[in-house]
């Protein structure tokens, strides 16, 4: 069931993304347990995401969908993050909101979740509106054996207006679960439907308190871009290099300056207010 952690790995790439108030996290995230079909024909799949995506959905233990994760997010800002995900894992960690590592290695990104969960992502598909990744690694914790599995998450997301003239994205999280620890993996499915109302929970609750923490960041990206950029700009964990000049670039355009949102207050020059015309003289 930790296995889950992982997902989060990818979406705090996805995510350093984009700081919002735990009421703005908006609505409830409902978590599906209806049997699910990868909506991406693997057919569509490079040969070497193919089978690995086949790995996966031909031994999976059970698949479990999170709708309705909603939060206020600009679209450009959150598409870079999520397109590099080792610097989202930074700039979580700089703004003390993660501590995922993920280093990019060729293709791959290698990640620790600083709680025992070590493994590789692999973006194996992306269009407008999706990305399919998959996950490959090993969780340990004391009192319990090792588990190792691969998981396929799909993250579909989509940006709207908020009525207030912003925008808020709509997302949902898809992950498919193959355990490849033998015992563990044989006795999971066994015991999948007794299990499930147990792990529905278990991912909601991981999930919903993940998303809180994007939100927030959202927020943040989405309000004050300048003051994000600023706790990045010479921040000694953040690498001063080409990847934040972008996001920079990204994070300040088509933003007005601060001074348009400021109260506007008439007042007239002092040379004017000492005219007699002004004391009634």
């Amino acid at each position: 069931m930790r296995w889950i952690g992982l997902v989060i790995v990818v979406l705090v790439s996805l995510a350093a993304r984009s700081a919002a108030p735990e009421s703005d996290a908006l609505t409830r995230p409902m978590v599906m347990e209806e049997s699910l079909t990868l909506p991406i024909p693997t057919t569509a799949l490079p040969e070497a995401a193919r089978a690995r995506a086949e790995g996966v959905l031909n031994h999976e233990i059970f698949a479990q969908r999170v709708a309705g994760i909603r939060y206020r997010s600009r679209e450009a800002v959150f598409e870079f993050l999520l397109d590099h995900p080792d610097f989202a894992a930074t700039v979580a960690r700089a703004l003390r909101v993660g501590q995922y590592q993920l280093d990019r290695v060729g293709d791959e990104y290698v990640g620790d979740d600083a709680r025992g969960a070590r493994g590789v992502v692999r973006l194996l598909y992306a269009d407008a509106g999706r990305r399919l990744f998959h996950l490959e690694g090993r969780y340990e914790a004391r009192g319990l054996p090792p588990l190792s599995g691969e998981m396929l998450v799909l993250l579909e997301y989509r940006h709207e207006d908020d009525g207030e003239g912003g925008t808020v994205v709509d997302s949902s999280l898809t992950g498919h679960l193959r355990i490849d620890t033998p015992f563990v993996g044989a006795l999971a499915g066994v015991l999948t439907g007794l299990a499930r109302p147990v792990v529905t929970r278990a991912v909601e609750q991981k999930v919903r308190r993940f998303f809180q923490t994007v939100a927030r960041v959202s927020r943040w990206a989405y309000d004050e871009p300048a003051q994000l950029l600023a706790a990045l700009d010479g921040n000694p964990d953040v690498p001063q290099d080409p990847a934040l000049a972008a996001f920079s670039r990204i994070l300040l355009a088509d933003r007005p300056p601060t001074w348009v949102r400021e109260p506007y207050h008439l007042t007239a020059p002092p040379s004017i207010l000492g005219d007699p015309a002004f004391d009634g003289s």
